[in-house]
C-alpha cells in the first residue's frame, strides 16, 4: 500500500509539472498551395489560403493542434500546361495534427506534422460551379525562428490533401506567437 502511494504521489508531481510546463500557442500564415491531379489530363491550379493553427504543447517536444484554413483567392486551372476558363479555390480546410518538435538552440526549433485535414474545394466557370468536400492524411515539416521566447517566424512545407491522385500541397509562411 506504501508503495502505491509513493507511486500515485510521484505521478501526481510529474503530472504537475508537465502541466506548468504546457503553453498555448496560436500560428498564423499565408499558404500559396499547389492543387494538382495527376491523373490524365493533368489538372493544376495555384490557389491561396490563409491558415491559422491553435496548439497545445504536451511536453516540450509533443504538441497538438487544431487547423483552420480559408481561401484567399482563386486561380485559373490548367489542362496539360494550357490555360482553361476554369477557376480553383480552395474555400475551406480544417484539421487536426500532432507536431513533434525540437530546438536545435535557443532560436531555432525543428518540427513535423501528422494529422488529418477536410477541404471544401470549389471549381467555377462562365457563372456556374461545383463543391466537393473531402479528407485525407497530412502532414507536413517545418521551423520556427523565435524574435523572443514568445513570437516567432514559421515556415512549413505541408500536404493538406492526397488522394485518388489529387494533391494539395505547398508551403506556410507565417507568425506565431505562445501565451
Amino acid at each position: 500500500m506504501k508503495k502505491m502511494i509513493r507511486f500515485l504521489g510521484a505521478a501526481a508531481i510529474l503530472a504537475t509539472a508537465a502541466a506548468a510546463q504546457a503553453q498555448v500557442y496560436v500560428e498564423g500564415a499565408i499558404a500559396p498551395l499547389t492543387l494538382k491531379d495527376s491523373e490524365s489530363p493533368v489538372l493544376k491550379a495555384k490557389p491561396t489560403v490563409l491558415t491559422g493553427f491553435v496548439g497545445y504543447e504536451i511536453n516540450p517536444n509533443v504538441a497538438v493542434e487544431g487547423f483552420l484554413g480559408l481561401g484567399a483567392s482563386n486561380a485559373s486551372v490548367t489542362l496539360d500546361g494550357a490555360a482553361t476558363a476554369v477557376k480553383a479555390k480552395i474555400s475551406n480546410s480544417y484539421g487536426i495534427f500532432v507536431k513533434p518538435k525540437v530546438m536545435i538552440n535557443n532560436e531555432v526549433e525543428l518540427f513535423g506534422r501528422l494529422g488529418y485535414a477536410r477541404s471544401k474545394v470549389k471549381l467555377s466557370a462562365d457563372g456556374e460551379s461545383a463543391s466537393e468536400s473531402d479528407g485525407s492524411f497530412a502532414y507536413g515539416v517545418g521551423g520556427n525562428y523565435y524574435l523572443n521566447k514568445q513570437t516567432y517566424l514559421t515556415a512549413s512545407y505541408m500536404s493538406f490533401y492526397s488522394k485518388d491522385g489529387l494533391k494539395a500541397t505547398g508551403l506556410n509562411l507565417g507568425v506565431g506567437y505562445k501565451f
